[in-house]
């Protein structure tokens, strides 16, 4: 066999390079492997290391025709898996790991480990280039926004470590164990990363729909390890769920009546506010045209006229001098409401009777929670809609997006409410995994564009970086919803 033509030591104006060992995992790659390792060569390498995971074709023969180190996997690992098996033989300083897929030129491979091999950078990962988001790299581009949120980092890699990237090799032996994602936030958090270089794979390669569920569950996985390491289910759930062990304070009833509208069930709809006056009586109006049989306004903390102008509307009120905890005012008004469907809406923008009225039919006719479709499917605008994403898909209901029981408008079965419990409505998140853990028919059923319509609160609408305590509190209620779905018996 013909050894590679390369030197182990190279010295560039006075600088040492380091040399390179490359790493890429193969599955039946006999179409492009060849072409991928003629470009390959063409760099100044110490070895090439193919890792054939499950080949049933041509490829290990090309492999070693090419003068490849072959190791042959004795059963199919995931990519990393199989990256991890190579770098164990790598003899190089660094290791570079790309695909057997995609051919990538040697000009811009060597321009890629540049700053891993001539420089102070232990890491150098792929920079994100303008991808957009479609249903294919949904998954992926969201899941990773998320977690570099949570180590407080800006988004400019993939978190789940997709080839091309480079590591040194005495960094690397400390983490061989390590899921991607670990591995990921290791070397964002310890060591000098670069990314300064953006090579495009997306849409490039085998397209393999088989391998995405062994991905899924990976990442998954993943994410469960890393949260448990600096978050418990304690939280402040117990909190929120005591404040509604206390008594209903006096409860005025108002107008109501019986519907004719929904085959016979009635309907409670559930207004929170806190210094709502300027829509408030608007707000009841609308919501009297679905014929309800009670509007309960839940006064959280106002010091305004608001609690006035719903008792003059004929609203049931639940007055609370102190605010309750974040989403205790819709759990409040269930626990007064007596209807066979709950609607929850918000008392500080105004939404029609014919924008409303799709989410109370739904579930007249049969679903159990209809949510508001989301409105952000195509892109990813504040890492809470990616939390909302990354818990449908952890439980099964990809399909349902960003559509969240955090939003409204959206509606609930009595039925379903017994079953999940009233409290578990303080955390819309959790009240949601519950509600599909137990079988209901959970549905987006229709788009209200809310976020035209809310009212701007300087403290709670602020950018991805800097956010409010009330988008850090969903955000960790999302992920306690996350881990007690994972963590079930």
């Amino acid at each position: 066999m013909k050894p590679l033509n390369c030197s182990v030591v190279l010295f560039l104006g006075g600088i040492s390079m380091k040399t390179l060992s490359v790493v890429l995992p193969v599955y039946n790659e006999e179409e492009t492997l060849k072409n991928v390792l003629k470009q390959i060569k063409k760099v100044n390498v110490l070895e090439i290391i193919v890792v054939a995971n499950g080949c049933t074709d041509a490829s290990v023969k090309i492999a070693k025709e090419e003068g490849c180190t072959v190791k042959v996997m004795g059963k199919r690992l995931s990519p990393h898996e199989a990256r991890m098996e190579g770098a164990k033989a790598a003899k190089g300083d660094a290791v570079l790991f790309v695909d057997g897929d995609i051919i990538l030129s040697a000009s811009e491979l060597e321009r890629f480990v540049q700053p891993l091999l001539f420089r102070h950078s232990e890491v150098v990962l792929n920079k994100w280039g303008k991808t957009k988001m479609n249903a294919c790299n949904r998954s992926e581009l969201t899941w990773s926004a998320v977690l570099h949120h949570a180590i407080g980092k800006s988004h400019h890699a993939n978190a789940y470590l997709k080839a091309p990237y480079g590591v040194l090799l005495s960094v690397l032996k400390n983490y061989w164990e390590l899921s991607p994602l670990s591995l990921f936030v290791t070397f964002l958090t310890q060591y000098r990363v670069s990314m300064s270089m953006s090579i495009e794979t997306e849409g490039k390669g085998s397209f393999r729909p088989f391998d995405r569920p062994l991905r899924s569950k990976e990442r998954i996985q993943s994410y469960q390890q890393l949260l448990q390491t600096y978050y418990t289910l304690a939280s402040n759930h117990k909190r929120r769920v005591d404040m509604l062990a206390q008594p209903l304070p006096v409860v005025e009833h108002g107008w109501g009546k019986l519907s004719s509208f929904y085959g016979g069930k009635q309907l409670s709809v559930i207004v929170p506010v806190c210094n709502e006056e300027r829509t408030i009586k608007q707000v009841i109006a609308e919501a009297r045209k679905l014929e309800p049989l009670e509007i309960i306004v839940v006064i959280n903390g106002s010091t305004d006229q608001s609690e006035a102008y719903a008792k003059e509307q004929g609203a049931k009120t639940l007055v609370y001098d102190e605010r309750l905890g974040h989403d205790c005012g819709r759990a409040a008004g269930a626990l007064a409401a007596t209807g066979d469907i709950l609607l929850f809406i918000d008392g500080d923008f105004v939404l029609s009777a014919q924008e409303l009225y799709p989410f109370v039919s739904a579930v007249a006719s049969g679903i159990d929670v209809a949510l508001n479709v989301c409105e952000d499917e195509a892109k990813l605008t504040h890492v809470v809609q990616g939390w909302k994403y990354v818990l449908n898909e952890t439980v099964g209901r990809k399909d349902l997006l960003m559509s969240s029981m955090t939003a409204v408008p959206h509606a609930i079965s009595r039925e379903c409410l017994q079953k999940i419990g009233t409290e578990s409505l303080v955390m819309p998140p959790f009240a949601q995994v519950k509600a599909i853990m137990e079988d209901f028919h959970v549905q987006a059923v229709h788009h209200v564009d809310v976020n035209k319509f809310n009212r701007f609160r300087y403290s709670e609408h602020l950018p991805l970086k800097s956010h409010s305590p009330t988008a850090e509190l969903i955000i960790h209620d999302h992920i306690f919803a996350f881990l007690s779905y994972l963590q079930r018996d």
